[in-house]
This record gives structure tokens, sequence and C-alpha cells, in this order.
């Protein structure tokens, strides 16, 4: 019998603090969510942990489920966590817009803060979760691959800041160090020692052609949008995103337009990550109040309606004994000084952790208000010409009424009802009908692998993506005075 050739693109959402991830046939234009389980499908079991660790005796850990996690006996020396902005802090260093992290230990006298040694271990990480999705694969989908010659390949998103900055050049080196290593895994397995690591990277490098290697680094949120732009109803019009993950918030700003009526092209304005997600906002929070970080999390997830009303009491007590100022919480004129000036005095922990959170609803404000004039001020047209500004929120926290709320009440804190900026519109992003299957998970999780199935895309299938750099900002347009025909002195001065 002869052998037939089956083409599979591997879509990896490279997420902050949790990866997933969506296969393809290419062929039938079909794509489905990897589980990773072969048992009963879950959500929780669906998204990796963006994480390592080191055990005391160098072995590592990578590419394993929650339960896997849960599950492991072995004493763990370090755990690195957030493994996607460190890598990217490498290069946004330069461009002094890098993020707050903690710098990781030294292991056995190896700095894991080192370029080579993040890039070590993001690779690892990488393949770890390239193997099991093969592997998942080749398990539960067998009619699909008996008989079958797999031509794999891989798309793997990264924020528009990154891909528009230096940073892309070292994401798409790791992404092909992880991909050759995941194929040296299967012929020659690793020890899986951080030591034998770092000189199989050595000995990889010296040897690897990046340029034949089938591995391309997409726009996480061109990604996202997939599901909508390849819609022959998609309108043509200026359009923003949050993805509002556990670790960060990425927002952009693109336009959406077809060439010659027919071809589908995405260009973005702006794009902007900052560590706003629902964890790490958590985390700040339970810095600055003691107390429960889980508790936090789960205020501003599955309990931020009763948090919202709680933060729009507080916010107006504040605004009716202060100064009014600049409006950063609700529709309540509250200035940042008035909140700083109330955590001093002497106030219960759950009024300093509401503080706290409308803070945090000020950083989201600021984030997102920066992602919106930043379009307008590179397109000037089409923005107050539009009749609304259509916004598209997907990622782990979408369903927070927290973040739902701090974004759209940006148009009020930042007075865009006054800056030619059309009222907000939240958006669901349309479901691929008869071109992706959830295995099993439900569907109204599919904000959650948005970007993974339009990762899972071929990059000759998306759309044509124009990054920010190539949009400079308009100059403002020049104050022309206006005068009045009437009673206006001719111009042949016949009234001097």
């Amino acid at each position: 019998m002869a052998t037939l050739s089956l083409d599979l693109n591997i879509g990896i959402d490279f997420g902050t603090q949790f990866t997933k991830v969506c296969v393809r046939d290419t062929v039938r234009e079909q794509s489905w969510v990897v589980t990773f389980t072969n048992g009963r499908p879950s959500l929780k079991e669906a998204l990796i942990p963006t994480k390592l660790g080191i055990c005391s005796d160098g072995n590592l850990l990578a590419g394993l489920t929650q339960s896997e996690w849960q599950g492991r006996t072995e004493p763990i020396s370090v755990v690195i966590d957030y493994i996607k902005m460190r890598l990217a802090n490498v290069d946004l260093l330069e461009e002094g817009s890098q993020y707050p992290s903690d710098l990781l230990p030294n292991f056995k006298g190896s700095d894991l803060n080192s370029p080579e040694n993040l890039e070590n271990l993001c690779a690892y990480y990488l393949s770890s979760v390239i193997l099991k999705a093969k592997q998942w694969v080749l398990q539960n989908k067998p009619d699909l691959v008996k008989n079958q010659n797999i031509n794999w390949s891989a798309n793997i998103g990264v924020p528009v800041k990154y891909v528009d900055s230096l940073a892309i050049e070292r994401f798409q080196r790791v992404l092909c160090l992880a991909w050759r290593f995941s194929e040296s895994e299967i012929n020659e397995p690793l020890s899986r020692s951080f030591k034998e690591l770092q000189q199989r990277m050595r000995q990889l490098r010296q040897n690897i052609s990046y340029s034949q290697i089938p591995c391309f680094a997409i726009p996480e949120i061109a990604a996202g949008v997939y599901s909508y732009t390849v819609s022959r109803q998609a309108q043509s019009g200026l359009y923003i995103f949050f993805d509002i993950g556990s670790g960060t918030i990425e927002g952009a700003s693109f336009r959406f337009w077809r060439e010659n009526n027919e071809i589908p092209r995405v260009d973005f304005y702006s794009g902007e990550v900052e560590p706003l997600g629902v964890n790490a906002l958590a985390k700040w929070v339970d810095t600055q109040v003691s107390g429960s970080k889980l508790q936090v999390e789960h205020d501003i997830t599955n309990n931020s309606q009763e948090v919202l009303q709680e933060i729009q009491l507080l916010s107006e007590s504040i605004a009716n004994s202060s100064n009014k100022g600049d409006f950063i919480a609700n529709k309540f004129n509250v200035t940042e000084r008035a909140i700083k000036k109330k955590l001093q005095s002497n106030i219960s922990p759950q009024t300093e952790k509401l503080l706290h959170l409308i803070l945090g609803q000020s950083s989201i404000h600021r984030q997102v208000a920066k992602v919106i004039m930043t379009s307008k001020e590179k397109n000037r047209d089409d923005l107050p010409k539009a009749s609304s500004l259509i916004i598209f929120l997907g990622g782990g926290g979408r369903e927070s009424q927290y973040y739902q709320d701090t974004i759209l009440t940006t148009y009020f804190a930042y007075n865009h009802q006054y800056a030619d900026v059309p009222p907000y519109q939240v958006k669901e992003l349309p479901f691929p009908q008869d071109s992706f299957d959830m295995s099993g998970i439900e569907r109204h999780y599919f904000h959650r692998f948005a970007i993974a199935y339009g990762l899972s895309i071929p990059k000759y299938e998306a759309p044509e993506v124009g990054l920010p750099s190539r949009f400079p900002k308009e100059p403002p347009q020049q104050f022309k005075p206006f005068t009045p025909e009437i009673g206006r002195y001719p111009d042949d001065n016949s009234s001097m």
C-alpha cells in the first residue's frame, strides 16, 4: 500500500501563564483543540502551565498539564514562571519597555537570567509542548494518520509589540531551536538534565539552518481575529482587540480591509502588552494587602459583579469628599492622589484591597486609551466616521465583569466622547462553525482557544499583516480661523 502524505500545522498560543494548542489538517481545512488527555476532555487539562521546574538533581520539568504538575513528587529547587516575558525582556530592556520581573537564582553556578540560558529553557519548554501535541494527534486521530507520511509545521504566537521589535528575532530563533530539538528527541532522548540541555543546545546551534525550519512567529491578535476576518460578512473598518490573559493584557488596534475587494489584510496601528492579567493583578494586590492571592483572583473573576458594586460605592464616597480630578474608577471623578491619601488612613483590609483594585483599573484605562488614541493619530479619517468602535475581548479574563467594565468605562475615563471617538461596542468573536472542533470542550470556551485556532491556519492562508512601525502618526490638522461673511471688509481696501 502506497504511503500518502498528510499536512498538519500546529498552532501554539504561547501564553504568559498557560499555553494552548490547536492542530489543523490543512487539506481538509479542519482544526481541533489538543486536550492533552486520552480520557474525558476538560478545559483544565487543555491548558499547559507556561513554566519549568529544575529539580535538586538538575532534572527538568516542562510541558506538564496541571494535574501532572500536582502529581510530581520530586523536590523542585527552582520554578521558572513568566518565561515568555523573561525572554522578551532580553531585547525590550534595550528599548526601555521591559516588564518588571524578579530575577531568577543561580543554579549550580549557572546564571539562569543570561540570554543563552533563557533561550535554552524556553526552547526546551516549547519542544516539550510540540512533542506532546504530536503524540496526542497520533493517539487520538488514528484513522486520520494511518498509513500517512505526516508533514508537520507550526505557527507560534507572539504579541504584536514583540513582532515589531528586536524581540521577534530572538523568539524566531528560540522557536526554531525548539522545533529541531523536538525532532532530535525522537531519536536521541534527553536525560532531561539542565547540564545536558546546555550541551545539546550548543551542538544544535552549530548545525541549525533556521531558514529550512517550517516554524513561523505570527502576531497573536492577528490570529485571534481570524475567525472574524475570514468571514465574507466581516466589514472593513477599525477594530480593537484585548486579549486578557492570566499574566498580561495585550491590546491592539487594527484596520481590516480587502485589497482589490478580495485579499484580506490586517494593518496594525498599535500594540501594547502590560502585566495586568488576572493572576498578575491579583499577585500585585496581594503584595500590597496582607491576604490570599487566590481570594483576590476569585474576586475579579467569579465575584466581579459584587466587587464592582463595592468599588462604585467606595469611589462615590471618595469623590464626594475630595477634590475632583482625573477619572479612574467607574463614573466618578477620583484622583490617584485621593486614593493614595485614603490608603494612608485607618481602613479595613477589604477597603484597602478595593482601593488597589481601583488603582488597577487606572492602569488598565491608561493602556486602553493609549491603544485607541494611537490608532486615531495614525488614521484620522476612519475613527470619527464610525458609528461605534468595535472591541473584541479574548483570553481567560474575557468573562470577568471587572475587566469588561474597566475597559468599557475608559470611554468616560478619558472623555473620548469629546475626542471624536465613537461609543465602544463589545462584540463576540464568531465561532468557526465548519472548520473547528473543540474536542469535547464546551463551545462557550472558544475565546480561550481563538488565538490557537487562528495560529493553526497556515501562514499562506492568513491575511496579510502590516505592523505598527509601518504607519507613522499623522500630523494634527492645522487650525484654520473662520471669518464670517457678514460684516467682512472687502478685499479691495475700498473701506479704508
